[in-house]
């Protein structure tokens, strides 16, 4: 039998305060991240982090067609 091989994160082994999830930039400002328990929206916390209008069929902040900033 062969033994698994776990990958560990290296930011968990260090203790690194770290999220594992994307952070999202909203056009109209706010900051919004996928993982449900994330309570600290720190860029530097998030390995990944785009603006909303990269989302694969847009975001509703922004008409992606003319990239304006959708009145509230």
């Amino acid at each position: 039998m062969i033994a698994e091989r776990q990958i560990q994160c290296a930011d968990c082994v260090s203790d690194v305060d770290h999220c594992h999830d994307s952070l999202l930039r909203h056009a109209d400002g706010p900051l919004e991240c996928t993982g449900v328990n994330c309570v600290d929206l720190a860029s530097s916390r998030h390995a990944l982090s785009i603006d909303c209008a990269e989302l694969q069929g847009g975001c509703g902040c922004v008409d992606v067609t003319r990239g304006e900033l959708l009145a509230s």
